[in-house]
C-alpha cells in the first residue's frame, strides 16, 4: 500500500483484480476497520484519571476473622476440596 497517499480509485483498481472467491474476506475485513474506526469515534478519551476506591473499613460491624492466620485455613479448605475431585 502507498499509505496515505492511496486513494478509493486505487482500492477499487485493486479489488477489480481479486478473484471472486476472496471478496467474502474482502468484505470481512472491511466491515472490521469500519467497526474499529467507529470504536476510536466512540473512545472515552485516555486522559480521564482513574477513580480510586477506598476499601480500608469495608467489613466493619461484621463478625468476621480475616486474619491471615483465618485465610489461610480458608485456602487451605479450598485446594483440600479439589484434591478430593478425581479426573
Amino acid at each position: 500500500m502507498q499509505g496515505t497517499s492511496t486513494t478509493a480509485q486505487h482500492i477499487f483498481e485493486q479489488i477489480k483484480t481479486l478473484p471472486s472467491d476472496s471478496l467474502d474476506e474482502l468484505a470481512t475485513y472491511v466491515d472490521f476497520l469500519r467497526f474499529k474506526a467507529r470504536k476510536a469515534e466512540d473512545a472515552e478519551p485516555a486522559e480521564k484519571p482513574l477513580r480510586v476506591v477506598k476499601l480500608g473499613g469495608l467489613l466493619k460491624g461484621y463478625d468476621v476473622d480475616v486474619s491471615p492466620e483465618r485465610l489461610a485455613e480458608v485456602r487451605r479448605e479450598m485446594w483440600r476440596k479439589f484434591e478430593d475431585i478425581e479426573p
